[in-house]
């Protein structure tokens, strides 16, 4: 039953109930025998109100961590309902697949040790359970400082941060009210506030209309708009493409037909593209590829090693303007749950494939995590977006928390179609974005809800592609990628269980 239909037995109304300063006569003994009933009124009320099986409420989840080959630890919430939780602990809470043993009563163990007890991650599960991962503190572990596993949080567990004392904050509002580490008084938070953010971050809000199209999705990548001419004939014209990337499937929208399935098996298709020829370019996680074609079974392999070494995830990428190469980031993403142990490449990077033999070369060695890719109008200039330091990297040579998150913009060499100066970008600034893209009005960078509070307010940004600055901001929960160039002028955009359609109005 729902909290507000417990079955609370009402007591039989009196007609009149005597005070205690309208007692002519009765004394304090009188008195007192009233105070006494009134009160055995109450708790029995609460009899029926509270539920009587306490124990059968909150509880908490351990599971195995392949990375760090502990244990972690989610705590629910005194309200949940032990079926709900229970079942939500044997499909993996902390990790999806990673089935966990139930405890029904009492609390993680780590909050009974404050010196490891570096903080909780917030979130409500797809199944609107309210939980807290409880996560450690550790000694010369790749995550085992409080930046760290504030990284862990936004970034993997998609939460929101709450540090102990150990980590500068204060958690008086702990699973079960207690103190923590024996502080309770207000402390600064680590990952900083709204109050900290640079005034211009909270200024110049673009006007626009936003539409959701779409929703209900576990969590939308890769949008692409198809064109109504010059599209492949087996692509849909007039149609946004995007990928739920939790469900492997690749749908399709547009005004004339709504929301449909175009692939029931998109083999981790994540960013996509079109050639010059109006081809479907996909950036797949699943088989550690680039393809091009509509049919993901059937696709050409453009690209899935780089001197004879598997690729780690492709990600995102772009086709140049200028010469029909396609470029593409190549980060762990696509394997750090499914496979983390089988990265072959030493490094993350930025890959070009020629449009005249297939040769697949690197242009970016030296980007911690890449991302969105995209290049300016005239295909002079190349843009990647990098998530930084990975903490929690399942290769222990890879993990840090530096460098920060950054855009960078590089000039490309015309006669070679790379990039001039790999250590040399013509600007660079410290933002965290998903995907971009590029149109007249500038470069649109998406800063997710992953993005720390630094950086501002989750949103779609747009940027000047001469220096980077920030030109405006539109208000778009959780963006994670966005398509600019539709026919209508409209601009597309993922977002987390979404899809969203904006109209600018100035």
């Amino acid at each position: 039953r729902t909290r507000g239909d417990q079955g609370a037995c009402q007591p039989t109304p009196r007609t009149h109930t005597p005070k205690l300063n309208d007692m002519p006569g009765q004394g304090r003994a009188n008195a007192l025998v009233v105070v006494v009933v009134v009160v055995a009124e109450i708790l029995l009320l609460a009899l029926f109100v509270v539920p009587t099986d306490a124990q059968s409420l909150g509880g908490y989840c351990l599971n195995d961590n392949p990375f760090s080959g502990e244990k972690d630890c989610t705590q629910f919430a005194d309200d949940t309902p032990k079926d709900a939780a229970s079942s939500a602990c044997a499909v993996g809470l902390a990790m999806p697949g990673q089935s966990g043993e139930y405890s029904e009563s009492g609390r993680c163990p780590l909050y009974s040790t404050p010196a490891s007890f570096g903080g909780e991650c917030s979130r409500v599960t797809e199944q609107g359970i309210s939980v807290k991962s409880v996560l450690a503190l550790s000694d010369g572990g790749p995550f085992g400082d409080c930046a760290g596993i504030e990284q862990v949080c936004t970034t993997f567990i998609q939460g929101e941060f709450l540090p102990s004392p150990a980590c500068g904050g204060s958690l008086e509002d702990a699973v079960g009210g207690e103190e923590v580490g024996g502080k309770t008084e207000s402390g600064p938070s680590s990952n900083g506030g709204s109050e900290d953010l640079p005034d211009k971050q909270r200024r110049n809000t673009i006007a626009v209309d936003v539409e959701t199209l779409a929703d209900g999705f576990e969590f939308t990548e890769g949008p692409v708009w198809i064109p109504a001419t010059g599209a492949d004939p087996s692509l849909p014209p007039s149609t946004l493409l995007f990928s739920d990337m939790r469900a492997d499937t690749i749908f399709a929208w547009s005004d004339e037909r709504g929301l449909e399935t175009f692939a029931n098996d998109s083999l981790g298709a994540n960013g996509k593209a079109l050639d010059g020829e109006g081809r479907l370019v996909s950036f797949r996680h699943g088989p550690r590829d680039v393809v091009r074609g509509a049919a993901m079974e059937s696709a050409t392999v453009l690209a899935d090693n780089f001197q004879g070494k598997r690729l780690n995830s492709p990600n995102d990428g772009a086709v140049s303007p200028a010469d029909g190469s396609v470029y593409f980031s190549d980060p762990i993403w696509g394997i750090f749950i499914r496979d983390p142990q089988g990265m072959e490449l030493d490094r993350h990077s930025v890959y070009r494939i020629s449009p005249d033999d297939g040769e697949v070369t690197e242009v970016l060695p030296n980007t911690a995590m890449p991302n969105g890719i995209a290049f300016s109008q005239d295909g002079e200039v190349l843009f990647v977006s990098d998530t930084g330091g990975l903490a929690v990297h399942p290769n222990p040579d890879l993990a840090a928390t530096e460098p920060p998150a950054t855009i960078k913009a590089w000039r490309l060499d015309n006669a070679t179609g790379g990039v001039v100066d790999p250590d040399g970008p013509l600007w660079a600034i410290e933002d965290f974005s998903d995907g971009m893209c590029v149109n007249d009005r500038g470069l649109w960078t998406t800063r997710g809800g992953m993005a720390p509070p630094k950086h501002g307010p989750p949103g779609l940004v747009l940027r000047d592609p001469k220096n980077g600055e920030e030109i405006g901001y539109i208000d778009i929960e959780d963006p994670t990628n966005v398509e600019c160039n539709a026919e209508d002028g409209k601009i597309y955009v993922t977002a987390a269980n979404k899809v969203v359609r904006v109209t600018l109005l100035e």
